[in-house]
């Protein structure tokens, strides 16, 4: 069971025993792999104030419902949450992990996925165009709750962005590799406008924003909306300044590295995980300073035996093709620090 778990490891809720029939329930978002859903119970009869039907607490206070998709070719919930447990945990301080926890999805057929594919159904129009139709998986056993980041009072702000990859290897002189990703795109599609192909955050910058201004500025234009105050745009500079958590993140790329060829899935997935800010201000009138958690999300392990051949084969496009050294034909422009620091 992962550290967030508020029952022993050996039981597993099944929250088809909530009552799904009385749930509010609403769909916030989706990838190619898993659906999320925010679920919440009806007030609790006053005999039994603060549990719900077996007894228990609220156990979706604070969390997210997430199941799988259908036609996803992922590895079963209990292979992840075991994934997670032994080869992530031990990598960061649990504090920096959005935790996990598994849950029984009830006898087949599950009331929960019969309620959630037709909340999906009355949704379609508001989803991402390839992504409409899909369903949950129909025979799917478990699903997860996941720690809920978003804001949670008012006076919260919330900032998610990808790392990607925060250090070139020795052969990447002019480009890091998420830029001569981007330029190899470009290259396939010339259609991009150029503002699209320069709007592209350098992940470098995270780490140089610590001691470099310009990254900072360049970094802070790409994740804070203009809507942001200056109070929110201040503390989340200061963080990036001075966090442990994106260094903490790149010593475990570079432990990781895949061109070695060692545990090839941990070194993809450590590249391609999510990082969750939320900045939350007391309004007590207790003066208290504003509280910034970051959390590492999306580290789910990664089918290594399907995805290695799509992996390797695009990384020798881009040392064929010129892409790292910036040698491509037409070239491409990028905002990659290395090449403005080459300027």
């Amino acid at each position: 069971m992962s550290q967030s778990a508020s029952f022993s490891s050996d039981h597993i809720p099944d929250i088809s025993d909530f009552y799904p029939e009385k749930w509010t329930i609403k769909f916030v978002n989706e990838g190619a792999a898993n659906l999320v859903f925010e679920v919440r119970l009806p007030p609790s009869p006053p005999s039994t104030t603060g549990s719900h039907a077996n007894g228990h607490s609220d156990i979706f206070q604070g969390h997210l419902l997430r199941v799988p998709k259908a036609g996803a070719k992922t590895f079963p919930y209990p292979e992840l949450l075991q994934y997670w447990d032994s080869t992530i945990t031990p990598l960061f301080p649990p504090e920096n992990l959005v935790q996990h926890q598994l849950v029984k999805l009830g006898p087949s057929p599950s009331k929960v996925i019969t309620i959630l594919d037709e909340l999906l159904a009355e949704t379609e129009s508001g989803r991402r165009k390839d992504f409409r139709g899909t369903r949950v998986l129909p025979d799917a056993q478990y699903g997860m709750l996941i720690e809920d980041m978003r804001s949670q009072n008012p006076s919260d702000y919330f900032v998610e962005f990808k790392p990607k990859w925060l250090s070139p290897s020795p052969s990447q002189r002019t480009r890091c590799r998420n830029c001569a990703r981007e330029a190899y795109r470009d290259h396939l599609d010339p259609s991009h406008h150029k503002a699209h192909r320069l709007g592209i955050l350098c992940p470098l910058d995270f780490i140089a924003c610590r001691s470099n201004r310009g990254s900072l500025e360049n970094v802070l234009k790409h994740i804070v909306p203009a809507s942001a105050s200056p109070s929110h745009r201040n503390h989340l500079a200061d963080w990036l300044r001075t966090n442990s958590l994106l260094p903490l993140l790149q010593q475990a790329q570079a432990k990781h590295d895949p061109s070695q060829g060692v545990n090839l899935e941990l070194a993809m997935t450590l590249r391609d995980c999510s990082l969750f800010l939320r900045l939350s201000t007391p309004q007590d009138g207790t003066g208290q300073p504003t509280r910034i958690e970051a959390k590492l999300a999306d580290l789910d392990k990664k089918n290594a035996a399907k995805k290695k051949k799509h992996w390797e084969e695009l990384e020798r496009d881009l040392v064929e093709g010129g892409f790292y050294e910036g040698k491509e034909q037409p070239r491409e422009e990028t905002d990659c620090l290395l090449e403005r620091a080459a300027n």
